[in-house]
């Protein structure tokens, strides 16, 4: 009989100690679960700075043109995510294109050559209270992608001096400043040359 008891006893501390462990190991994960979804949030926000980092130098400064080619190049692997505009002493009879943007007009898309990714025909440029520009779509689709082969054709337009109205001059300096969708998403540059 004693050792019936012994067994019971032995069964029963068994127990309390499958219960203490068990409690104590959902304690951890559930503390772990937190910790792990903060985590996720900071990598989230560092991948987000680190996106937009491309475009930073672009932020309302004075570039030089192979500045503007080295970022068409750089984000040319984004088609569908980001669009670079650019605005050339040639696509305009050779005058510049004010890039200044005052606040609540539009600018004219056509004055633009776009790269890496278009947009449709019905796209709207603009300049909000902050003197952000905006773009903006009556569709659904802000940016549609474009195929490698029309993109590097773009690239070799740009970069050929005998293309007046496309060439983008290295030696060139542009205005430049970020485009934003509605939503204050970065969503690409835009390069106004201004000799």
């Amino acid at each position: 009989m004693d050792g019936n008891i012994s067994k019971a006893l032995w069964l029963g501390v068994s127990i309390l100690l499958f219960v203490a462990v068990v409690t104590i190991g959902l304690s951890i994960f559930g503390t772990m679960k937190d910790t792990s979804a903060a985590a996720n949030e900071n990598i989230n926000s560092i991948a987000q700075s680190l996106a937009e980092e491309d475009f930073r130098a672009f932020d309302g400064k004075e570039v030089k043109g192979d500045q503007v080619l080295s970022a068409i190049n750089n984000l040319s692997g984004r088609s569908g995510d980001v669009i670079v505009l650019v605005a050339t002493l040639g696509s305009n009879s050779g005058q510049p294109v004010n890039l200044d943007p005052p606040k609540k007009t539009g600018l004219n898309l056509g004055s633009y050559a776009q790269y890496v990714s278009e947009t449709s025909n019905n796209a709207l440029l603009s300049a909000d209270d902050n003197g952000c520009v905006i773009l903006s779509s009556k569709s659904d689709q802000l940016l549609n992608t474009i195929s490698k082969t029309a993109r590097d054709a773009k690239r070799r337009d740009a970069e050929n001096s005998n293309l007046p109205g496309k060439y983008i001059n290295p030696a060139g300096r542009f205005r430049s400043y970020l485009v934003y969708d509605e939503n204050q998403v970065i969503r690409g540059i835009i390069c106004a040359q201004v000799e």
